[in-house]
């Protein structure tokens, strides 16, 4: 086929292509209606038609005077509205294309008269128009308004201790706590004659009906107050945080005895007639499940080889498990000791046993030694003692070759209500055994590795 000929086909079908959109309906209004609006455009723009219109929302700017900015001045509110809020309406006129294009960013209203300002206070201000924008072919007729009332104060930042106004009560055998707020202080802040009105920040909240169980509330609005207790409005206070959430404590209330803790307590001694601790009961709470697995208040330790005789009181602190409120603020207990039965006696300690010796080692202590053991018991047992009645062992646990100290255990026999004050020691000479000759064994058994000899003297003190 010839180049002419395919020519002749690609016109054809165009030409049936234009003809049949142009056949179609809904083309022919579309194309109808951007002609119309591209030929009145030309129109107008040559006509020298002019329009009057209004452009509304234009926000104003008040530029303060760099010393009064300096000096934290700001124009806080204009007519008694925020400055960010506050706008103004302005009428132009120009031809209408350009007019009827214009929007709030091609024009920008000012505060005229501000470069005097440079203390607080209420002042009246000019406003004033003018075109920001590349259009300029139009004429700024009015504004509205043209003068205005502006407020120029510090802004300042306070802090606020938040205070519960809270109403919430729990029935009679739980106790409910002071509601614990989610932050502890918020900030106001604002122009300084406005933040100087509040007198205090507070989150107020009403239960319909008591709790029994720990509450958490959230997103409680935290409200500022004046003097006389009235909330205050005021669109020119920022409070941060606005809201915060509280938890109320609910927990279950229980009566429990305080108790001592003992060491080295003789296993007979009956505490009932000895000890007497003020309080002697103590109300606590906790949640149902952590209450139910505290019977007692324990204090303590109370080590009676550390008890002497007429030691009429020990303070212990009072501290409560995790979990667990004092409910009366009770810091320290207070134990009182009552020796109208007891007394005290001291006695001489000659014998004593070797025990845990080191294999392939010998001990021994010198035959003179002695200790003087001090006892305090019931009056009846104490008579009846002698020092043959007290054991005194020496643990060589650990032990190597050498002369030492070593601590006694000290412990009364057959009479279980007494008990041995203070500490012990005694001088003992440990050494190889395979040095020691046979006759030195001989001569020494009598106080080598589990000496039994006795001294029944002693001396009521």
């Amino acid at each position: 086929m010839s180049d002419e000929k395919k020519k002749k086909i690609k016109l054809k079908k165009r030409k049936t292509t234009l003809s049949s959109l142009f056949n179609d309906n809904r083309f022919l209004m579309i194309f109808s209606l951007v002609m119309a609006f591209i030929i009145w455009v030309g129109v107008s723009a040559d006509s020298g038609e002019t329009g009057n219109y209004p452009i509304t929302d234009i926000p104003v700017v008040m530029d303060l005077s760099e010393d009064a900015e300096n000096d934290n001045l700001n124009v806080v509110s204009i007519d008694g509205v925020p400055v960010d809020e506050f706008t103004a309406t302005v009428r132009v006129k120009g031809n209408n294309v350009t007019v009827g294009s214009l929007t709030k960013s091609d024009i920008q209203v000012y505060g005229a008269n501000l470069g005097n300002i440079v203390t607080s206070g209420t002042y009246t201000v000019t406003l004033l128009a003018k075109q920001v924008g590349i259009k300029n072919n139009y004429d700024i007729v009015s504004l509205n308004p043209s003068e205005v009332t502006v407020v120029v104060d510090r802004n300042i930042i306070k802090e606020f201790t938040l205070e519960s106004m809270i109403e919430a009560s729990a029935p009679s055998d739980y106790y409910k706590g002071n509601p614990d707020f989610s932050v502890k202080t918020v900030s106001v802040s604002g122009p300084e004659q406005s933040v100087q009105k509040v007198a205090k920040a507070v989150v107020s909240y009403k239960a319909e009906k008591e709790l029994t169980s720990t509450t958490v509330l959230k997103g409680l609005h935290v409200d500022l107050l004046d003097e006389n207790g009235d909330v205050i409005e005021d669109d020119a206070l920022t409070t941060d945080p606005v809201e915060v959430d509280v938890t109320i404590p609910v927990l279950v209330k229980k009566k429990v005895p305080v108790t001592l803790i003992c060491e080295n307590k003789p296993e007979g001694l009956n505490m009932d007639e000895f000890v007497s601790i003020e309080p002697s009961e103590i109300e606590i709470a906790g949640s149902s499940d952590v209450i139910d697995t505290v019977s007692s208040i324990n204090i303590g330790p109370l080590n009676f080889n550390e008890l002497s005789y007429g030691k009429a009181l020990l303070d212990y602190e009072v501290t409560m498990p995790e979990g667990i409120r004092n409910l009366n603020n009770i810091e320290k207990a207070m134990v009182k000791f009552d020796y109208t039965k007891f007394s005290v006696r001291s006695f001489t300690v000659t014998s004593f046993k070797f025990e845990n010796v080191p294999e392939g080692l010998v001990a021994e202590y010198s035959p003179y030694s002695n200790v003087i053991v001090r006892v305090i018991g019931p009056k009846n047992e104490i008579s009846d003692m002698t020092s043959s009645d007290i054991l005194s062992v020496i643990d060589l646990t650990g032990e190597t070759i050498g002369n030492t100290d070593v601590n006694l255990n000290i412990s009364v026999l057959n009479h279980p209500s007494c008990w041995v004050y203070g500490s012990y020691q005694l001088n003992v000479t440990v050494s190889d055994a395979s040095t020691v000759s046979s006759q030195s064994n001989t001569d020494t058994s009598s106080n080598r590795n589990n000496s039994s000899r006795t001294d029944d003297t002693d001396r009521i003190e």
